[in-house]
């Protein structure tokens, strides 16, 4: 019988649902809100995969209770940076950052 694999439920932090806002009111200032609304869905989509492949984030070298992915729609541009705590049965994601921010300063300045 084959082991079954273990599913984590995902779940956004009040910091992760404000840094979306935040994200998507940019985009829709800059390319439209069609697109803005479309990144949006792509940033949780691909976090929502979280559920299945935690395992494949890297430690935050200064806090290695917390791991991160980076999410990008084409390889080599821009995009963002979703810092998740494991906790039970859960992927917390604590906050996005752009991948052209300071994000490793930025958490250890202000935390998640």
């Amino acid at each position: 019988m084959a082991a079954r694999s273990l599913r984590l439920i995902v779940s956004l932090s009040p910091a992760a649902l404000a840094s979306l806002d935040e994200i998507r009111d940019w985009n829709a200032r800059t390319y439209g809100v069609e697109h803005a609304h479309r990144y949006i869905e792509f940033l949780r989509s691909e976090t929502a995969k979280l559920g299945d492949i935690y395992f494949a984030g890297k430690p935050v070298p200064t806090r290695p209770k917390l791991s991160y992915i980076i999410i990008r729609r084409r390889r080599g541009g821009h995009g963002h940076v979703a810092v998740y705590e494991l906790i039970g049965g859960v992927a917390h994601i604590l906050n996005y950052y752009h991948t052209a921010q300071d994000w490793q300063t930025a958490l250890a300045q202000n935390g998640p």
